[in-house]
């Protein structure tokens, strides 16, 4: 899942991790800068419920000082889960 949104977006993973290591919650900062020098922080944490649906549960934050950057990186990670792309 981590790989998936790293690549959909461009962004860079600030937290190491274990790709070969499972387990049923992960936690991640991500980190992009637009092409107009805004940064943006991405929060991610996710937890794989005991259900065997394979439904994953959790929240992405994002964090920006403009409004602008904040709003388009949402409206992309929103389109990549959903399997849309662009």
């Amino acid at each position: 899942f981590l790989d998936h949104i790293v690549t959909s977006t461009n962004m860079s993973c600030l937290t190491p991790h274990d790709r070969n290591e499972k387990g049923s919650f992960l936690a991640a900062n991500l980190y992009a800068k637009s092409v107009f020098g805004e940064d943006a922080l991405v929060n991610v944490s996710v937890e794989k419920k005991d259900d065997n649906d394979g439904k994953l549960a959790g929240y992405i934050r994002i964090r920006s000082k403009t409004q602008g950057i904040a709003l388009s990186l949402g409206d992309r990670i929103t389109s990549v889960q959903r399997g849309h792309t662009q």
